[in-house]
């Protein structure tokens, strides 16, 4: 091999390593981090009779292997007051990131949605009760209280998506991304 290719060869590798490295880079900030969700709990509450409480868990979200803890058995054309509990018991002690979420909910939206079951007419709203201290246009809804109205008899699911939102919250599901996102099935009865 000649005296120049070698050459060639070695000024090649370090031409290429020095153009890599860029004074200019800036640095990036970390992002907050989503949170860790092991267990969502809705509990929901008949604003007629108080002493009436639905309640459904998903536990080990990724498994969801007893279905008859995520079954959310409500009354037609009845109002419950709900409110969602998230725990994480990969901690020890296990940690109620239902706190953290209030805590920071100037960066945390639930976002609720009823889907009713092919030829079923059941229905169902879902508004958020609390809010965060966001300045205008905000405050905006964060979602871990709820008022919910069924409608009629039947059957469908309701989608739980806890959207994660530093910096970027509007009000809209669209910016950030999903710490949860799990379906209780609905019974409407």
């Amino acid at each position: 091999m000649s005296l120049f290719k070698k050459t060639l060869l070695l000024f090649v590798p370090v031409v290429l390593l020095v153009g890599a490295c860029n004074t200019d880079e800036e640095n990036v900030a970390p992002t907050d981090s989503n949170e860790a969700i092991t267990t969502a709990t809705l509990s929901l509450t008949n604003t007629a009779t108080p002493t009436e409480v639905v309640t459904a868990t998903i536990d080990n979200l990724t498994t969801q292997i007893d279905t008859s803890k995520y079954v959310l058995r409500l009354r037609a054309n009845t109002t419950y007051s709900g409110a969602v509990t998230l725990l994480d018991k990969t901690k020890t002690p296990t940690l109620n990131v239902s706190a953290e979420v209030k805590e920071e909910g100037n960066e945390h939206l639930f976002v609720y949605t009823f889907t009713p079951a092919a030829g079923s007419p059941a229905s169902m709203t879902i508004t958020a009760t609390d809010k965060d201290t966001n300045p205008a246009p905000g405050p905006y809804p964060i979602g871990l209280t709820t008022q919910i109205r069924t409608g009629a008899v039947g059957s469908g699911k309701l989608n739980v998506v806890l959207r994660h939102q530093p910096d970027v919250k509007n009000g809209t599901a669209q910016p950030g991304s999903s710490d949860l996102d799990t379906d209780f099935k609905v019974l409407i009865q």
